[in-house]
């Protein structure tokens, strides 16, 4: 009876055996490939030093994004030589949070929409506190905005700093003009919805010049921003000389996002969606006069082009980007008064 019994049992363990080895065989057909894939992505080349990016990444992003690879391998060496204002490397390292003199800042990160690990500092005035998310130019990253930070944060806003996908400490292939970086303002702002301190705050953007591009798009995808400075913003992002000197390169560039980032960068054009920020978004345009990359008249078209609220300040012997160091004092009163109006502060 009792060797029956163990019989019986062993044999029910055998079978047991059997079915759960059955079972992960076809829970490994399934998931594998969602595993292998998202593998992938994680092993997808993010390089810090952008000046030193290999061809051999193209293949790496174009697999790992999912774009069909439709160049030649000459054709993508020649435009890897056309296009390295998209690569524009770094400048200075990103100095420790605890380093930052003018401002209490401290590090934040958040994804983008497609993944990319986004490096940045936030301060935090007040809990609730506006927010004003400041975007730099291209080259550039959030170094460039502290002085500008400071400022704001002194009279009373929360302030978040950041680097665009591929600037700085963010991950990403390569800069877009504008284009991608937008979806990077809106994870900038869907993180301080969810961040404690920040959640209910109103939002703000002071972008420059390839930031005013970003912000100016990002502005017209979204209801969540109250108010856009724009300062040194293109009329067209690849129009700029300094980061598109001619037409070859422009379409060199346009056909390298798009293998890439499956992107067409020529649509990075503030003039033919500004008008969507009417009635809902404030927009302040602040421009150099003698500002030969953004020149003047672009600024008045933007202008033009916009609906209301709106309002603009031409600064006396400002270059690119350079309004902030020409009339320090003066620039300082009416973005903050521009934010306090806009905002209810």
């Amino acid at each position: 009876m009792h060797r029956s019994s163990f019989t019986h049992t062993f044999v029910l363990s055998i079978c047991m055996v059997f079915v759960v080895s059955v079972a992960w065989c076809i829970h490994a057909v399934y998931i594998s490939p969602a595993n292998s894939a998202a593998n992938a992505l994680k092993q997808s080349v993010q390089i810090q030093n952008k000046d030193q990016l290999p061809e051999s990444t193209l293949q790496t992003e174009t697999i790992n994004t999912g774009n069909s690879s439709i160049l030649s391998s000459s054709t993508k060496s020649d435009l890897f030589q056309l296009t390295n204002g998209l690569r524009p490397g770094q400048s200075k390292p990103i100095p420790a949070a605890k380093d930052v003199q003018e401002i209490p800042v401290f590090d934040v990160s958040f994804y983008n929409e497609r993944g990319d690990l986004i490096s940045g500092w936030l301060a935090v005035s007040t809990p609730n506190a506006p927010v004003i998310i400041l975007a730099h130019g291209t080259p550039g990253d959030r170094v460039d905005m502290i002085n500008r930070a400071s400022f704001l944060f002194k009279h009373g806003y929360s302030v978040l700093l950041f680097d665009f996908q591929s600037y700085g400490k963010s991950q990403g292939v390569m800069s877009t003009l504008g284009m991608v970086e937008s979806g990077d303002i809106l994870a900038a702002i869907s993180f301080l919805h969810s961040y404690p301190d920040t959640i209910n705050s109103r939002i703000g953007l002071l972008g420059l010049s390839m930031g005013a591009t970003a912000s100016v798009l990002a502005a017209a995808r979204s209801t969540d921003i109250s108010a856009v400075l724009a300062e040194s913003c293109p009329v067209d992002a690849t129009r700029v000389p300094d980061d598109v000197p001619n037409d070859q390169v422009r379409d060199a560039d346009r056909q390298l996002v798009e293998e890439v980032y499956g992107v067409d960068i020529t649509l990075a054009r503030p003039i033919d969606v500004v008008n969507k920020l009417t009635g809902r978004t404030a927009i302040f345009f602040v421009n150099g006069d003698s500002d030969v990359q953004t020149p003047l008249d672009g600024m008045k078209a933007l202008y033009s082009a916009a609906g209301e609220p709106k309002q603009f300040w031409v600064v006396s012997g400002a270059g690119h980007a350079q309004s902030f160091d020409v009339a320090k004092a003066d620039y300082e009163t009416r973005v903050d008064q521009f934010f306090d109006t806009y905002l209810g502060f």
